[in-house]
């Protein structure tokens, strides 16, 4: 998958079938529309494309918004690498690109993607005050030569799977539903930081994660999780909280790494939540505290043993 970050300094040869969203967390909706660009890019002998727009637009017209991603932008990209995919194009969202008029931007598609068909939902619409909907789009097709193809909204479990319901779930802590919309368990990716080192003091030396603005977490709680670190996977318990027990206050992601013992300081690693082992309290005592965590990793080896 090649992946575009300057559409206007593209000019492919091929036509293309391709799709246009914000794509966040790349769920099994997400999965199912991309299967039918793959389809029918095969089926017309074209090039098959996805452009999300980034930052997500709803943050960019309204500053205030408290919408929280499932990826970042990076991590979408990573997710979307191995679908099939020809092209991955990043576009730009920002308030200028928002006055971008429906005409224009499908004519931006066609000059430097040489849009054949657009799959997209009933109920999408690009361009300016979103005026590009799908009844706008097809009389254009006839006009601009491509057509338009609408793709169902998908359910799975009897749930139509879309970014905003697996939100709520990951943020209640739902992961069993969350994973199962999602096709994988929830994640996150964050660089490892210096933290008081209160972990090692108890004989559970956590790392710490710096997380992109807006990441989604899970509610706070214990987790086991599993632990990427380079291409190597490790299991682990995470905490996410404030750590009541010391009155930190701040909110953080710390994870125990099962039977690791290196330097992580520096290092991008991903934590994917298995399951929700218990909710975050204040102990009356740090000898509790400690004897909590050991049970805590005992039954965290024991799910992900069983997982």
């Amino acid at each position: 998958m090649d992946i575009i970050r300057d559409l206007t300094a593209t000019h492919l040869t091929r036509p293309t079938v391709l799709t246009i969203g914000s794509f966040d967390g790349i769920h099994r909706g997400h999965q199912y529309l991309i299967r039918q660009v793959l389809a029918r890019a095969q089926a017309i002998g074209a090039a098959s494309a996805l452009v999300t727009l980034h930052p997500h637009p709803k943050v960019v017209l309204r500053s205030t918004s408290p919408l929280q991603f499932l990826s970042t932008l990076e991590e979408r990209l990573d997710l979307l690498a191995p679908l099939g995919l020809d092209y991955a194009v990043v576009f730009p969202f920002s308030i200028e690109n928002s006055q971008i008029r429906a005409r224009d931007f499908a004519q931006l598609l066609l000059d430097h993607l040489r849009m054949k068909e657009i799959l997209c939902g009933k109920d999408f619409a690009l361009g300016y005050k979103r005026e590009g909907t799908v009844e706008f789009l097809r009389a254009l097709g006839t006009e601009k030569g491509f057509t338009v193809t609408v793709a169902e909204p998908q359910a799975f479990d009897g749930q139509i799977i879309s970014s905003t319901r697996i939100r709520e779930l990951v943020a209640q802590g739902n992961l069993h539903q969350a994973a199962r919309l999602l096709g994988r368990p929830p994640s996150v990716r964050g660089r490892v930081i210096k933290g008081d080192q209160r972990g090692r003091a108890l004989g559970f030396p956590t790392a710490n994660l710096a997380l992109a603005e807006r990441r989604l977490i899970p509610a706070d709680g214990i987790y086991a999780v599993r632990v990427k670190i380079g291409a190597a996977w490790f299991g682990g318990a995470a905490n996410i909280g404030v750590r009541p027990t010391f009155d930190s206050g701040q909110r953080l992601v710390e994870v125990y790494i099962l039977d690791f013992d290196g330097d992580l300081y520096d290092q991008v690693i991903e934590i994917q939540f298995i399951q929700r082992l218990r909710e975050e309290r204040k102990f009356d005592s740090v000898a509790t505290l400690i004897e909590q965590m050991r049970r805590d990793v005992a039954e965290a080896r024991a799910v992900l043993a069983r997982a």
